[in-house]
C-alpha cells in the first residue's frame, strides 16, 4: 500500500468549514512518512497565504493520509 497526502484549507469564522482540498502529488510509501510530510505541507501552504486573510477568514489547514491500492509493475 501506498498513501497520499490531503490538505484541506479550512476556515473557523463561524462553523468550522473545509471547501477547498488539494492532493499532494507525492506518494508515501507508509502513513510515517506521510503523516510526518503534511505537517511540513501545510505549513508551508499556510505560509503562502497573506497574514491578514489567515487573520480575516480565520484559516488553518487540515490534513490527511490515504491509502490507495498500487498496481504491481508488469515487465514486458
Amino acid at each position: 500500500m501506498k498513501y497520499v497526502l490531503i490538505l484541506y484549507l479550512c476556515t473557523f469564522i463561524q462553523q468550522p468549514q473545509c471547501p477547498t482540498s488539494s492532493v499532494v502529488g507525492v506518494e508515501f510509501d507508509n502513513y510515517y512518512d506521510c503523516i510526518t510530510e503534511g505537517y511540513k505541507y501545510s505549513y508551508s501552504r499556510l505560509k503562502e497565504i497573506p497574514i491578514d486573510e489567515v487573520n480575516e477568514k480565520k484559516l488553518a489547514i487540515r490534513f490527511a493520509c490515504q491509502e490507495v491500492e498500487t498496481k504491481p509493475k508488469i515487465n514486458t
